[in-house]
């Protein structure tokens, strides 16, 4: 058994993509996966299972289009690529959790798309990109940014997930008890 760390894209915003935590949570443990628990309802899963990511990622979509008729992003991610992910955050370590965001991306993006956005004048924000990996820290908060995960996923041409600090460290802590 493998613990996975399951972030689901774009779920209860705003009216769409409704899934009920407690209800997937069930739908989950029935299809065989082992110690399912949500946090919050945005879409994070903790779980085990006996199947490789991907093809966990992949059972995981079905089921939520099966049962909930939602087609969202599924990333399947080892506890240990949260954590190094986590080390590597470039942001200062007295910045506010709520403030810096890991965002997992599905492909690595292309350069050119990565030079254009640099070219953009985000004020106090930064954001840095290494592989599939996207960090962002918005020390004013999330009210006026223009940095949000529909705004990197356009400019970037990629598919993404993110959390704040906060969310990463409670994910991790959750996952620790299954390791």
């Amino acid at each position: 058994m493998k613990t996975y760390i399951v972030l689901l894209r774009g779920v209860n915003v705003s009216g769409k993509n409704l899934i009920k935590m407690s209800k997937l949570k069930e739908i989950l443990a029935g299809a065989g996966f082992s110690n399912v628990s949500t946090y919050i309802q945005s879409g994070n899963i903790i779980l085990e299972s006996v199947l490789d990511k991907t093809a966990t990622g992949e059972l995981v979509h079905q089921l939520i289009f099966k049962y909930f008729n939602c087609t969202v992003p599924v990333f399947c991610l080892a506890v240990s690529a949260i954590e190094d992910a986590l080390k590597n955050n470039p942001f200062p370590n007295d910045a506010e959790p709520n403030k810096v965001f890991i965002t997992f991306l599905n492909q690595q993006p292309q350069p050119d798309l990565i030079e254009k956005l640099t070219l953009i004048d985000f004020g106090t924000e930064q954001f840095k990109i290494t592989d599939k990996l996207l960090y962002f820290y918005v020390p004013d908060g999330m009210g006026k940014s223009k940095m949000n995960n529909n705004f990197f996923e356009n400019k970037l041409k990629v598919t993404a997930t993110g959390r704040n600090l906060n969310t990463i460290y409670k994910l991790i802590d959750l996952a620790k008890k299954y390791i």
